[in-house]
């Protein structure tokens, strides 16, 4: 299930409609955090906060992308459009990796949710 059509996407929202921006930034600081050499990932763990970093980062989406129409020069989309564009692709057909099946391709995917999230929330 990818995070266009997962309910629990309205769960990256706070009661008023506003992101929890400090949930946000420690599902990113979580998900990016280094592993010691020789530690094994935890497919339970990985399963449980997958989902986070695609929720918050289709929660940013509409947010950045308004933000960009507003800075956008007539010289085309530039380096922003095609970020916004990249990441509007990674939530519609690129989904998670089942972490009992492939842990370590589901926390790669996780990371790169992670960092759309950092570059989203920049804009």
């Amino acid at each position: 299930m990818n995070a266009t059509n997962n309910p629990s996407a309205r769960n990256a929202l706070a009661a008023g409609g506003e992101l929890d921006v400090d949930r946000v930034r420690q599902t990113i600081s979580a998900a990016l955090a280094p592993l010691s050499v020789g530690d094994r990932l935890d497919p339970a763990v990985v399963t449980a906060t997958a989902q986070r970093p695609a929720e918050y980062a289709q929660a940013l989406l509409p947010q950045a992308a308004a933000a960009h129409g507003t800075r956008r020069s007539s010289r085309g989309p530039g380096l922003t459009g095609h970020g916004l564009t990249h990441v509007r692709y990674r939530l519609t057909h690129a989904d998670c990796r089942d972490a009992g099946t492939d842990v370590d391709a589901a926390h790669v995917w996780c990371q790169e949710m992670a960092r759309s999230c950092q570059m989203l929330s920049a804009w």
